[in-house]
């Protein structure tokens, strides 16, 4: 087994700052914070192991990072320069940040590190601030934009992931045209899941899904009639695949395509998601301490095979049973465990609203277009 371009998720801190309704995390109110001994193992065991090859990317993720101080990075990014160099790899730094935090100091080290930026927005105030809100009940829109702000006035690119409640399906309007009037041209979207310590989800209410086909019917009406001007990554995924017909590729139902590493140094594989579960049947997901295991240990962990052998199971039982295989390659394992307790299942609410739900919205919409305008249709919204 040989994974081309691997992502490593590193958790930097447990903690966050703000204290989003949906957020699926347990202990983001601790400053557990990763050890410069973590990311020196991570990034030798990565960039010298022959499980990988090609560029790696390292996401700093599952906490704020911003919420640790700028010369954590610092000395994390010197390390990983210098073991790269050692071992002749290339790799990109990610930020995945709620952007609050942002000022000229970490604009600064983002410029000097060539850091890549996703920002967590979820459309205008009234829609995002229901959500994302500080541990005082107060809403973060005006901090997130401020931060926004700073990354263009720097010509930062960054993309936009926005979660999406039952409440933002009422608005399609109003949240294309917010993210048109701050010019931010890359948005995709997840739905508030039934993850880690948020028990719920409101698509689960009666008529979510109908309510959500109608919202993204109308985004791709306003995605293609402003030509493109904003691209939706849940409808050029999608177009991509009925495109090239590939076979599809999930980076998260495959062995180490992700490798998860949280913030004592305990590793796993599989969606990041999993760091936020525990469970006594699959041993929290701990698949090794990197302080403690050589990465190449984790194949035959026992809580891997057990956790792998399902996910088999259940990948096998959607390309079986799934008439939408070949735009999800058989889901999320973390969505299966948490609705289900297992992996060996097939299809969770968020298949059938995130993934089959924009496959019919996204193929509905090409069939109206005349044969004329598919070209056009195909290059504004992909």
């Amino acid at each position: 087994m040989r994974v081309y371009r691997p992502m490593v998720v590193l958790q930097p801190t447990t903690f966050c700052n703000i204290d989003c309704k949906y957020c699926y995390l347990p202990d983001r109110a601790q400053k557990k914070r990763m050890s410069l001994d973590v990311v020196g193992r991570v990034a030798s065991e990565v960039f010298s192991s022959p499980l990988f090859y090609g560029e790696v990317v390292f996401l700093w993720h599952l906490g704020e990072p911003l919420s640790v101080p700028i010369e954590f990075y610092e000395n994390a990014f010197a390390e990983i320069e210098r073991i790269s160099r050692e071992n002749n790899r290339n790799y990109v730094l990610v930020f995945q940040t709620n952007a609050t935090l942002l000022n000229s100091d970490w604009v600064s080290l983002i410029q000097r590190h060539q850091v890549r930026v996703g920002v967590s927005i979820d459309g205008p105030a009234f829609i995002h601030d229901r959500q994302r809100m500080t541990r005082s009940s107060r809403g973060t829109h005006a901090a997130v934009l401020n931060g926004v702000q700073l990354l263009k006035a720097a010509n930062i690119p960054f993309g936009v992931i926005a979660v999406l409640t039952d409440f933002t399906l009422d608005y399609p309007d109003e949240f294309f045209g917010f993210f048109c009037e701050h010019g931010i041209e890359e948005v995709g979207f997840n739905i508030d899941e039934l993850e880690g310590v948020h028990t719920s989800t409101s698509f689960s209410r009666d008529g979510a899904m109908q309510r959500y086909k109608h919202f993204l019917s109308r985004l791709i009406e306003l995605a293609d009639s402003h030509d493109g001007v904003i691209k939706l990554r849940e409808v050029s995924k999608n177009l991509r695949t009925l495109c090239l017909q590939t076979e599809p590729y999930n980076l998260a139902n495959k062995p180490l395509r992700i490798l998860n590493v949280d913030s004592e140094g305990n590793f796993s594989t599989f969606c990041p998601e999993l760091v936020a579960a525990t469970s006594t049947k699959y041993g929290d997901f701990v698949m090794g301490n990197i302080l403690q295991d050589s990465l190449s240990t984790l194949l035959a962990n026992p809580v891997f095979q057990l956790v792998h052998g399902e996910v088999e199971r259940g990948l096998a039982l959607c390309k079986e049973s799934c008439e939408y295989w070949a735009f999800c390659g058989g889901g999320e394992p973390s969505s299966k465990f948490f609705q289900y307790g297992r992996f060996d299942v097939t299809e969770t609410t968020t298949c059938k609203i995130h993934k089959q739900a924009t496959v019919d919205v996204v193929l509905g919409y090409l069939e109206k277009k005349s044969i004329q305008d598919l070209p056009r249709s195909v290059v504004n919204l992909g």
